[in-house]
């Protein structure tokens, strides 16, 4: 599949739902299975407009933010004067979430990247965000998101491909977040029923993540 290059950021902290009940996935390296409720919040314009830092790269479906790990490494060097140890790749998959928000009024863009179907328009979607947030071990420095395992959204408004990676801080504990976008447009602004998912079918997105300790 041909490379894609779009635009995502790093350090932002969201808070995400899924499935009947608002879910935050927290999970180590060491204990995938633990997840904390949130209460979710809308993606604000002020956020959107930094969702637009640094490239990532599609390929085959999954979305790879080989800029992320330049930054990330080069970053810790210029700090320590040294290398890094990296850990990983580890894995967390996110299950569905509830929609939020519902009954949106989307531009779809048909962006590449995305499907063919529907036409460029105006339509009444919900959202789906998938959000993902690990804590790291005492010693890690930072960590980021590598990848996605299928292609979504960083941003539903713009409609690029991709993700957003961050850091946040907690109580003292630190913890790498992802997050990414699927949209259903549900029926077009003069009420046709179209029920299409964008940009990929639904279902749980695995998050392929690292860190790096001194």
């Amino acid at each position: 599949m041909k490379k894609l290059i779009f635009l995502s950021a790093v350090f932002l902290s969201v808070i995400s739902c899924s499935n009947q009940d608002e879910l935050n996935p927290t999970r180590s390296p060491e204990n995938e299975s633990s997840a904390m409720k949130e209460t979710p919040q809308i993606n604000s314009d002020d956020l959107t407009r930094q969702l637009m830092g640094n490239n990532f790269i599609v390929n085959e479906g999954s979305t790879i933010s080989l800029s992320n790990r330049e930054k990330v490494i080069a970053d810790f060097k210029s700090e320590y004067q040294r290398a890094p140890t990296i850990h990983g790749p580890f894995t967390a998959t996110v299950p569905v979430p509830s929609p939020y928000p519902t009954d949106q009024k989307i531009v779809y863009l048909q962006k590449a990247g995305s499907p063919g179907y529907p036409s460029i328009g105006t339509y009444i979607a919900d959202i789906y965000k998938y959000y993902l947030q690990v804590q790291l071990p005492a010693d890690a420095v930072t960590g980021w998101v590598d990848s996605v395992n299928t292609i979504a959204y960083s941003n539903y408004t713009t409609q690029d491909i991709g993700f957003t990676t961050s850091m946040a801080t907690s109580n003292g504990l630190k913890y790498v977040t992802g997050n990414t976008y699927t949209m259903v447009l549900k029926y077009s602004i003069n009420g046709q029923s179209i029920g299409a998912v964008v940009p990929a079918p639904s279902g749980p997105k695995t998050f392929t993540y690292y860190y790096l300790t001194p």
